[in-house]
């Protein structure tokens, strides 16, 4: 649906979580392992400050290991290079606060190569960034199909199999699906639903920010 409606609605009638920033949305993108690793924001903030890319990696990690059960999520700051002084202004900022952190595992800049590697867990960009990517992704998927080319991997890359995203970082749980969503997607949309309120996600991240 209308992703920038489901954030401002969730905002003002659910609140924002105290001490969260801007809440996110994020995603998840499949590696080449059979698991997934996560990207967020993916729209909802286009502009971002750096501690609020800093909160991203939090909100990122206790999604990933609560979710996903990864024990200990590496987080990674999308960037231009490898190299901490590398990116613009905003990534250098945000990896200066990263790189000092005791509250996720921070292990330092990633680059557009290794979204769909083993390397990282947690993929932390500004919305406009993050956007960027996962609509290539579905565009990469799209082709595929029209070229008639089946792959396991690639498969994956159907947002169908997830179903929907969730606004993290306010005091209940929302889930956005997509504005396209079949019984597929809705069905996968239910379970993933069921998965972060048995694991009291919204409470998890709550204790996260105290």
């Amino acid at each position: 649906g209308n992703t920038g409606a489901m954030l401002v609605g969730s905002v003002y009638s659910v609140k924002p979580v105290s001490g969260v920033i801007r809440p996110c949305i994020t995603s998840a993108l499949p590696k080449e392992n059979g698991k997934v690793g996560i990207i967020l924001d993916v729209g909802a903030n286009a502009d971002c400050k750096p501690d609020v890319l800093y909160q991203f990696g939090l909100l990122g990690s206790i999604y990933a290991k609560h979710i996903y059960g990864i024990s200990n999520p590496r987080v990674g700051l999308m960037n231009i290079g490898e190299e901490e002084k590398k990116g613009n202004l905003l990534a250098q900022a945000a990896h200066e606060l990263m790189k000092e952190t005791t509250e996720f595992n921070f292990i330092g800049n990633i680059e557009g190569r290794d979204i769909f590697n083993l390397d990282v867990d947690v993929m932390v960009c500004d919305g406009f960034t993050g956007n960027i990517v996962l609509k290539e992704a579905e565009g990469f998927y799209n082709l595929i199909k029209r070229r008639g080319i089946t792959d396991e991997f690639f498969e994956r890359l159907n947002y169908e199999n997830y179903g929907g995203t969730p606004i993290l970082g306010i005091n209940s749980n929302v889930i956005i699906g997509h504005g396209i969503s079949n019984e597929i997607a809705i069905k996968n949309m239910l379970f993933l639903s069921k998965n972060i309120v048995e694991a009291n996600l919204s409470e998890k991240i709550k204790e996260a920010f105290q």
